[in-house]
């Protein structure tokens, strides 16, 4: 398994979320595709959880099929929770975005889901507004709002630092920023944005072992 990872070991099979039935359950029916990001929709999860009792919004930038903004919606206790997709995949990458040698390169229009399979997905819930389009583009039908919990998963160099210009300022005390791409190899433009915003404001990106970055608004 070391061989496997580069010469190095996966942590221990002892931790108490893999026991968590209904959260692998729920994950499995959600993404039967795609079993690699489960520990990071259940971090996520976690950190939605940390912000609760915070008064403002909710938004998720990059929303593909919906997954992580079921995990999300199911634990916000009926915040409004707004989110951006242009269900077209993913936008012209710029060389920002360009992945070391070996590594898959990212292409215009990967990752591209329906709003109808996201909306399927989330049907359970009420209070959830799909904003279709490129980012930043129906930013402003949120202009005015407050937000507590923002999730950034748009994986190049552009969109991820439109999000932060946007969603930053308006971020409430407390309030936490997630994003899913900052620490992986491949989204090198991801992790270029966050550190080129983040360098003159007070909060540092906490680099998670699942590869997310969260900041946490001072």
């Amino acid at each position: 398994m070391a061989s496997a990872l580069g010469g190095h070991y996966v942590g221990d099979d002892y931790k108490l979320w893999l026991q968590d039935e209904r959260f692998t359950q729920r994950f499995r029916e959600l993404s039967p595709h795609n079993q690699f990001s489960m520990e990071r929709k259940y971090a996520l999860r976690e950190l939605a959880r940390s912000v609760v009792n915070l008064d403002g919004a909710v938004a998720e930038c990059g929303s593909y099929v919906g997954v992580s903004a079921w995990f999300v919606a199911s634990v916000i206790d009926g915040a409004d929770f707004y989110l951006f997709d242009s269900f077209e995949g993913l936008s012209e990458p710029s060389k920002k975005d360009s992945a070391p040698e070996g590594l898959p390169q990212w292409q215009r229009g990967d990752l591209s889901a329906t709003e109808s399979e996201l909306r399927r997905n989330l049907e359970d819930f009420l209070n959830i507004h799909v904003l279709k389009g490129w980012i930043p583009e129906r930013f402003e039908d949120v202009f005015g709002l407050d937000f507590k919990l923002v999730h950034i998963d748009v994986d190049l160099y552009q969109p991820t630092l439109d999000s932060l210009e946007f969603f930053y300022p308006r971020l409430v005390a407390g309030g936490v920023i997630v994003m899913d791409d900052y620490g992986f190899a491949n989204c090198p433009g991801a992790f270029e944005a966050a550190n080129h915003y983040m360098r003159d404001k007070p909060e540092c990106i906490i680099h998670l072992p699942t590869g997310q970055g969260v900041i946490i608004k001072r």
